[in-house]
């Protein structure tokens, strides 16, 4: 669930100040160009920084809708994953292949501690959810033991839904009849959350666990390798408004950002080789 934590108010604040400094350069740039440092160009130039912010917060809300349903999907589904490894093994099983009846044509013959037999197409496939977390992997034990109950009660075909990793022996393994398939983690969720998207109570919950975060990766979060590339970006266009306005400010500002980009490299390539 940590990966839905990354976000801070710091970095959206870097960011949007990074925004106003480009609409503003790209806006007097233009107009200065084309009439020279006049009163119409400034004028003009302000017109266009404010069309800019209005365009911007215009795509931000429609973006922020879309990336409130995206979240509230996931987590929920990874909420329901949650809950389903703590429940007794034939309502997982069961509640799982309630939802994939939504999706498939399934047909619900019998459910039980040893997965759910399913009907489709004219072929009987048995349905196991594998109560394993997320850190664990799926191995090829668990495929080979699922073979076996497909033969025990004369179906055609498994069908594994792992919300873990999968081994390679796992897949190998897979591939022997009876033929055994799987339905990935992401699949779940995704499964899962079109049903049942997070709440507003569970929103708030995650919110208190962003904010009890030690304060030890404050640090970690300004060197994220990912930020590189944006600080180097930060960094050329305040060194390019240094030239233009010979600015002390912004030379210090581009200087900064440049020696951010370059620690975030070096922190990437030190994780490179301790991996």
């Amino acid at each position: 669930m940590q990966e839905y934590l990354q976000d801070s108010r710091f970095g959206r604040a870097m960011d949007g100040i990074g925004f106003h400094f480009l609409a503003l350069f790209v806006s007097f740039f233009w107009f200065v160009l084309l009439w020279g440092l006049r009163l119409p160009a400034v004028t003009a130039a302000m017109a266009l920084y404010v069309l800019i912010l209005l365009l911007r917060r215009k795509i931000l809300d429609d973006h922020l809708v879309r990336k409130e349903k995206a979240l509230r999907a996931a987590i929920g589904g990874e909420l329901a994953l949650e809950r389903l490894l703590l429940s007794p093994a034939e309502r997982a099983h069961f509640e799982t292949a309630i939802l994939l009846s939504m999706q498939y044509p399934l047909v619900l013959l019998r459910t039980g501690e040893d997965g759910t037999l399913c009907g489709l197409r004219g072929k009987k496939i048995l349905l196991y959810f594998v109560q394993l977390p997320a850190s664990s992997s799926l191995n090829e034990e668990a495929v080979l033991s699922l073979q076996r109950r497909v033969r025990q009660l004369m179906a055609d075909e498994g069908l594994l839904c792992v919300p873990c990793a999968i081994s390679q022996k796992a897949i190998d393994q897979s591939q022997a009849a009876p033929p055994i398939h799987f339905y990935s983690r992401d699949q779940l969720i995704s499964l899962f959350g079109r049903v049942s998207p997070a709440t507003d109570e569970q929103l708030v919950a995650l919110g208190r666990r962003k904010r009890s975060r030690p304060r030890g990766k404050l640090l970690h979060m300004i060197l994220d390798p990912q930020k590189a590339r944006r600080y180097t970006c930060y960094g050329c266009l305040l060194l390019l408004m240094h030239l233009f306005t010979r600015l002390f400010f912004y030379a210090a500002a581009g200087l900064l950002c440049v020696g951010l980009a370059a620690a975030c490299r070096c922190v990437r390539k030190k994780n490179e080789l301790f991996l």
